[in-house]
């Protein structure tokens, strides 16, 4: 995949910054919702080029984790890129040290292009991004003078994706992408996941397929009522019978 052409110049002599992607490193995380706790004493780490899926039932805390990690809900614990640590920093600032995060619902600006979605993106990061967004998703270049309003919901995602790249992120965080996604689109949508982990990336994905963690041959945390309850690979067999026990308990 060829070097991004949106956002900032490169260095003076025309040459790209070399790819560089980063390790997440989350230590006893909690977060609350009043009086309720959504996550409790959850630590993970993504390494540079894997993946880890979240996989649970709903209410299980696997979006208050992203959200916790992220910084759009309030939470304890320790959050690192590589060394640095980015818990004290509000969600912007966690973006812009290079935390990606997708999330659930294709949340686009929908009164602008998509080619004005992706230069905001590379515009708010301030630096030049490793991969371009259109080599890892092609079919967004005729989209370019659209609306992202009028973009099926496919196309949305594929965009909310996109934008997360040229934001020039270290590591991707990305909650429920193949949510309402015809089958056709959730075989792309896995491929492009492949594409991210192939290049380089850390990432941690939130899923309720059990197929993308599967295909993925994702390292797998099951939480249950906002803990860690089991970690095994995608490629384990007794998975779908944890994952069953888990949607009951």
């Amino acid at each position: 995949m060829k070097r991004v052409t949106f956002g900032p110049a490169g260095a003076a002599d025309g040459s790209a910054t070399p790819p560089r992607f980063g390790r997440l490193t989350v230590e006893g995380l909690r977060v609350r919702y009043g009086g309720v706790t959504a996550v409790e004493d959850l630590s993970l780490t993504v390494e540079p080029g894997t993946c880890v899926a979240l996989l649970g039932a709903n209410g299980a805390g696997k979006t208050s984790t992203l959200r916790g990690i992220g910084g759009l809900t309030p939470a304890t614990g320790r959050v690192y890129l590589d060394d640095r640590r980015i818990d004290g920093m509000s969600a912007s600032q966690r973006a812009r040290a290079g935390l990606g995060h997708v999330l659930e619902g294709r949340h686009v600006f929908k009164s602008l292009t998509v080619a004005e979605n992706l230069r905001v993106a590379a515009g708010r990061a301030g630096r030049r991004s490793d991969i371009d967004p259109l080599d890892l998703l092609p079919e967004l270049r005729e989209l370019m003078p659209r609306l992202a309003g009028g973009l099926s919901g496919g196309q949305q995602q594929m965009l909310a994706i996109a934008r997360a790249v040229a934001g020039a992120p270290r590591v991707i965080m990305l909650d429920e992408p193949t949510n309402g996604l015809a089958p056709r689109l959730v075989t792309r949508v896995i491929r492009i996941l492949e594409d991210l982990r192939s290049a380089g990336f850390a990432v941690l994905l939130v899923e309720q397929r059990l197929e993308v963690a599967q295909k993925l041959a994702a390292d797998v945390v099951v939480l249950r009522h906002g803990r860690v309850a089991h970690r095994l690979h995608g490629t384990d067999p007794s998975l779908p019978d944890v994952l069953h026990a888990a949607y009951l308990s």
